[in-house]
């Protein structure tokens, strides 16, 4: 609750700064933007994440890699978000785009398991 609450305030601050200096408006905006989501990060999302992979870890590898995967899309769509709202959405694509071939790296390991028992099944 605290957290929705200092979030408010930031918004807050975001609101009065646009009006009192309009030029810097872009610059702090991101710079807010980024401290404050490295602060739900910590204190929100991290903790949850742990939560979720503790109940979790018990299920096969390929569940676990779909939590963190999910958790990385995620953060890659936000940041993206942020990228295109300050009108750099090239740069918001790009990073989309890399952050999807990482969690297909991540996927890889299962991936080949996957087609090495398809392999095994079919007779050549």
């Amino acid at each position: 609750m605290a957290v929705l609450f200092q979030l408010f305030i930031i918004y807050i601050v975001l609101l009065l700064l646009s009006f009192a200096v309009p030029s810097l408006h872009p610059i702090l905006y991101t710079t807010l933007f980024l401290m404050a989501a490295v602060y739900v990060l910590f204190t929100v999302l991290v903790p949850f994440a742990r939560t979720l992979l503790a109940l979790v870890e018990q299920l096969p590898a390929p569940t676990i890699l779909l939590v963190v995967s999910a958790g990385l899309y995620y953060m890659a769509e936000l940041l993206a978000l942020q990228m295109k709202d300050e009108g750099y959405e090239a740069f918001g694509q790009l990073f989309q785009t890399v952050m999807k071939v990482v969690i297909l790296t991540l996927w890889f390991t299962s991936i080949s398991q996957l087609i090495e028992t398809i392999h095994t099944l079919i007779p050549w």
